[in-house]
């Protein structure tokens, strides 16, 4: 790229070198523009229901400063939640669909559903076991800016955390190493008896245990010596997916002509590190020393958007102004541009604005295979292309948070002056004229102290007006209420929870990526009982994540309804087994209870191994002279019988068993009758509503009775 080209965008092309000037000019375009800082303060503002004057009481006040209460001194000026309380609810609905929905894995080619099958089963235990905590308290919080700003994001990356424990060497552990097969645990050994402490045996202990510089030495003197030392073993805490819900233009900014995440030219991410974690990254992440140790000379300084000017404090809210104290601001930029072989790829750079310009702590290509930008967006809604073009709730009711706030005010007014109303009296000299509960009001008459009469009107046209804001307003949002149809509500829910679902699948396919490309295949085994091995195309494109929610199914009503016609309607009426009736129990465990189903649910692949499993187990007890557990109608017994078959003609010992052990031959003879009692019932229920017996099954039975003759 030509430099002095001032037309060209400086982030099109990557350089060894980042230009973090341009950067940080970028940044400040991003935050800036368009009034980004004034409309979240005035969202937080109204969520937040803070204005100028307010106490803590909820009344108003004459102040020094010449301003006088109106319409009276200690009149109304409560605090209306609505947007608050609109936020919270729909907050709940999206958490609660998420907590609820089943994730499903697909493969672009029908040879992918066994892989398909174990990426599931990895996902549901990274999901639910490894991150659940996490994921929890993120998906709460990525929900809670989405619907108060109208748009968030969540960043998706891997974290790797450092530990340090002592532990002990011996010189009978590094031989047994080296029978092992390894090779340097070997010449380790070697060294060890021939040469003493000497440099080679220092090296190959830095080599084999990575034992530090500082205490290397004394580390082989010890094992010369004695056969045995001590040493601080740097060892991984955790490894794995780290997933954080981002605030607009707090922890996360982008340009303003940015249409889509993933096709942006710069995003930046704003994070708080301490002292000791920017020192970890220099053995985790490679950051740069001379970085860090300038960096930590500017902690509890901030560049951001936080304005203590923009933001109102009172004594009754807590302050919302960001406090960094002892902590350093640390931006990651995340670029895509053009390499030095033409191919566009994402590269990122870690600095802080806060040092010389000229110093950064990282800048290298983002080496994740899903290939995107870690970031995820959520949209309120879709009103034009950009991201930012989408309302929150606070902007959306505020004016009717407003009305309910007068018409509160007024009854509470209202309420006051019929309970105490002005005294009315004869005019005194110096007096004034108070109007407010209790207030002494000068008359011109002789007459006594009179009651004022209290104001005129209906005070419950107020309360209708109240409700039917709170109507409109659930209207609007879908939130409950008793005069909105239940349809309208369902409907709008589904569509929120859909959008939402949607962008926790894309999540998902980064997490799942990120386990796949980092994780370690011995862990991946153990929990997917198989090995997975994919490529990184097949990371980027083979595998899609759904997770879906069907939002009606919070009727319990409904619900039970739809069991019913299933079972008394549907299931009856499949003469041809068109029903997939393992997706069908899957589908009537969901309905009953989602919150059991991940855990109560097998996929395909997983049910039919357990069941291939439990076969075997059977026969090892009837080869030991136990009686196998028998089922009554039980509806797997088909796919057990084949099972059955497939292990005897696979295992010689057992086909000796038959031939020559009569307690084995008599419990397998039981086992078998037990299985097609359950087929013959199975199949009954089926001659019962079609008259005969299908030919095909007829075989079948015919072949089945042949094979147990001879066994």
């Amino acid at each position: 790229m030509n430099s002095t080209d001032s037309r060209k965008d400086k982030l099109t092309f990557h350089t060894d070198t980042p230009d973090v000037v341009y950067l940080r000019k970028e940044l400040e375009r991003s935050l800036y523009n368009g009034g980004n800082v004034a409309r979240l303060n005035s969202n937080d503002d109204i969520r937040l229901t803070r204005w100028d004057g307010q106490t803590d009481d909820g009344k108003k006040y004459s102040n020094n400063e010449g301003v006088t209460a109106f319409p009276f001194e200690g009149a109304s000026d409560v605090r209306c939640r609505l947007v608050d309380q609109t936020i919270n609810e729909l907050v709940v609905l999206m958490v609660s669909s998420w907590n609820l929905a089943r994730l499903r894995v697909s493969g672009t080619e029908y040879n992918d559903a066994a892989t398909a099958g174990s990426i599931q089963n990895l996902a549901n235990w990274v999901i639910n076991n490894r991150m659940k905590a996490e994921l929890a308290r993120e998906n709460e919080l990525w929900a809670q800016y989405t619907q108060q700003f109208g748009w968030s994001a969540v960043h998706i990356g891997w974290e790797r955390k450092l530990g340090i424990r002592n532990s002990t060497i011996t010189t009978g552990e590094i031989q047994a190493r080296g029978m092992n097969g390894d090779q340097m645990a070997i010449e380790l050994f070697g060294s060890l008896q021939n040469t003493g402490a000497s440099d080679l045996t220092k090296s190959l202990l830095r080599a084999v245990y990575n034992v530090a510089e500082s205490e290397v030495e004394r580390v082989a003197y010890e094992l010369t010596k004695a056969g045995t030392s001590t040493y601080r073993e740097q060892y991984t805490v955790s490894s794995q997916p780290a997933v954080a819900a981002l605030k607009p233009f707090d922890e996360i900014a982008f340009p303003p002509e940015t249409l889509d995440l993933q096709d942006a030219r710069v995003i930046f991410r704003r994070v708080h590190y301490t002292a000791v974690e920017l020192r970890e990254f220099i053995e985790t992440d490679g950051w740069s020393e001379e970085f860090v140790e300038e960096a930590e000379n500017a902690a509890g300084k901030s560049s951001w958007y936080a304005d203590p000017n923009l933001i109102p404090t009172t004594t009754n809210v807590t302050n919302t102004l960001h406090r960094a104290d002892n902590l350093v601001e640390i931006v990651y930029a995340y670029t895509r541009q053009i390499g030095p072989d033409g191919i566009p790829a994402i590269y990122y750079t870690v600095f802080c604005p806060q040092v010389r310009s000229e110093l950064y702590a990282k800048h290298e290509m983002l080496e994740y295979a899903h290939g995107q930008y870690p970031f995820v967006e959520m949209r309120r809604e879709h009103l034009r292309r950009s991201i930012i073009e989408s309302r929150g709730v606070p902007e959306l009711a505020y004016t009717d948070q407003l009305e309910i706030k007068a018409q509160h005010d007024s009854i509470r007014d209202r309420t006051a002056f019929e309970t105490l109303p002005p005294i009315k009296v004869k005019k005194r000299l110096g007096t004034q004229n108070l109007i407010q509960p209790g207030g002494l009001l000068p008359v011109t008459t002789p007459d006594d102290y009179t009651f004022l009469s209290p104001p005129s009107g209906n005070p419950a046209l107020a309360f209708n007006l109240i409700d039917r804001v709170e109507a409109r307003n659930a209207a609007y949002f879908g939130l409950y209420h008793a005069n909105i149809p239940p349809v309208k509500t369902q409907t709008t829910q589904q569509f929120l929870v859909n959008n939402w679902l949607n962008a926790w699948s894309k999540v998902t396919k980064q997490i799942i990526s990120l386990a796949l490309q980092y994780m370690d295949g011995a862990e991946i085994e153990r929990v997917c009982g198989q090995p997975i091995v994919v490529s990184p195309d097949e990371i980027c494109q083979a595998y899609d994540f759904n997770i879906s929610y069907n939002i009606k199914e919070l009727d319990t009503d409904y619900v039970l309804e739809k069991l019913k016609a299933m079972a008394s309607f549907v299931v009856p009426m499949d003469a041809g087994g068109i029903l997939n009736r393992n997706e069908l129990v899957t589908r009537f465990v969901e309905a009953i209870s989602p919150e059991a189903s991940k855990s109560l649910i097998l996929d395909q692949t997983a049910a039919s191994q357990k069941m291939y499993e439990q076969v075997q187990t059977d026969f090892a007890k009837m080869m030991l002279g136990m009686e196998a557990n028998y089922v009554e109608n039980d509806p797997s017994a088909k796919t057990k019988l084949q099972y059955a078959q497939d292990i005897m003609q696979k295992n010689p010992k057992a086909q000796a068993a038959a031939q020559q052990d009569p307690q084995f031959q008599a419990l397998l003879k039981n086992y078998f009758q037990n299985l097609q009692m359950s087929v013959s019932q199975q199949e009954n229920k089926t001659i019962g509503r079609l008259g005969v017996t299908p030919v095909a099954d007829q075989f079948a039975q015919q072949q089945q009775a042949g094979q147990q003759g001879m066994m």
